[in-house]
């Protein structure tokens, strides 16, 4: 079933559809939250109200479920951020690797798990808005129509962020990349 005809299903009234909305979209919501947020315990809290709301609110066939699930993780997210304006702290092992199968061996896990937290701690130098774009358009795969319901922004500006936030994303990479380098060299 689609994420819409499940959504349908639980406002008739079948609970089994909304759970399977929830394990289809959840670890994305959470996810989601986790790299807005950087902080495991909100992050799950963003996922636990957002279905709250999904399950008490009265969806309109407007829009994408997709859409309208991440626009409620967005404002609450947004709502969190505006109550903490202070500095972030950064979380370990942000990223969760899936090795699926096969399971790669020691030194490429050990790669990955490496540019992986090259990858957050790039992620984590964007401003706000970037990052939400670059997240819910290449991470969580939201067409640009979809983003622009969720941030209100226009499609056209939806892109040219997505386009600016990877180029800001591949100077903090090199930054970082640089800064690494000179640690290991040691001192001048």
């Amino acid at each position: 079933m689609t994420d819409e005809e499940l959504m349908t299903a639980w406002m008739r009234g079948d609970e089994r559809a909304f759970a399977a909305l929830v394990e289809r979209l959840g670890a994305a919501v959470k996810g989601f939250a986790l790299r807005m947020l950087r902080s495991q315990d909100q992050a799950e809290d963003i996922y636990a109200e957002t279905f709250l709301r999904v399950a008490n609110s009265r969806w309109t066939p407007t829009g994408t479920v997709r859409g309208y699930i991440f626009t409620i993780a967005r404002r609450l997210c947004l709502d969190v951020l505006r109550q903490r304006r202070t500095v972030r702290q950064a979380v370990p092992h942000l990223v969760e690797l899936d090795w699926g199968a096969p399971t790669p061996n020691p030194e490429a896990k050990a790669l990955l798990k490496e540019q992986a937290g090259w990858l957050e701690a790039g992620l984590a130098r964007l401003p706000e808005e970037h990052r939400e774009v670059l997240l819910l358009r290449v991470v969580h795969g939201l067409s640009a129509a979809e983003v622009a319901a969720v941030t209100g922004l226009q499609e056209g500006q939806v892109h040219s962020q997505v386009s600016y936030a990877r180029k800001r994303l591949r100077a903090a990479l090199d930054e970082l990349e640089g800064g690494a380098a000179q640690r290991q060299e040691g001192p001048s």
